[in-house]
């Protein structure tokens, strides 16, 4: 290709080993430019899927009948919370403070026990006798979201039930620690405040972290600055 600049004649000339690893890495860059526009996608409607979900009415928690594919719906159940269960999971509130989460076991019948996570306390409301203002043992109801256990992270701590400190809702073990009987398909997430204003309910996380926009334009214009670099280091002079 020849061209015109400043009254000198050029050409656009490249090597061949050159050109071959120039396509190979525009590929690249290109590719992953649109497979995070594809991930975009994807989470755009992931979260649509759980927003609509966790704000449509809530509905008695008997009528679940495959909570896989109803995970953050709000269900009205009735129970008792099993007190002197209880499954320290460290957390964040939605304030950015230090706490943790109370998981304790809600007794629906005598044969059906499912995981609760009453909500979120802070740290000097660890100890039960700090907060026995906040504990209620009589049968009531609840409004919850059902939730799926976690997976264990890569970067994640193994569960400490031992010590009784929780990362990540693990239902087999927490099983074995109070040997009792637990649903294991899914928990609950309570949506109101406890007693007196502790555990605060309502913790939920629906929205997820969703950067794709941005990584996709990245990779695209690393993929434009890669095109001007080699074709300004393949012209030549004629």
């Amino acid at each position: 290709m020849n061209f015109t600049f400043n009254k000198k004649k050029y050409i656009f000339k490249p090597k061949l080993i050159p050109f071959v690893f120039f396509l190979i890495a525009l590929t690249i860059l290109l590719s992953l430019s649109f497979w995070q526009v594809k991930r975009l996608v994807w989470k755009t409607n992931l979260i649509e899927q759980r927003i609509a979900s966790f704000e449509n009415n809530p509905t008695n928690l008997a009528d679940i009948n495959n909570p896989d594919q109803q995970e953050f719906k709000k269900v009205y159940v009735k129970g008792k919370l099993l007190n002197k269960f209880e499954f320290f999971m460290p957390a964040l509130s939605k304030n950015g403070n230090n706490g943790f989460h109370i998981i304790v076991p809600l007794e629906i019948n005598k044969q059906k026990l499912i995981l609760f996570d009453t909500g979120w306390v802070p740290l000097h409301k660890k100890e039960k006798n700090k907060r026995l203002e906040n504990i209620t043992d009589e049968k009531k109801k609840f409004t919850a979201v059902i939730r799926l256990p976690g997976r264990k992270g890569y970067f994640q701590p193994d569960n400490d039930n031992i010590k009784n400190f929780w990362f990540f809702v693990e239902p087999d073990l927490m099983e074995k620690t109070i040997s009792k009987n637990l649903e294991k398909n899914f928990y609950l997430e309570a949506s109101d405040d406890g007693p007196n204003g502790y555990p605060l309910g309502n913790q939920t996380r629906i929205y997820l972290r969703n950067n794709h926009l941005q990584y996709a334009i990245t990779w695209f214009l690393i993929a434009v600055s890669l095109i001007g670099v080699f074709f300004f280091a393949s012209i030549r002079k004629k």
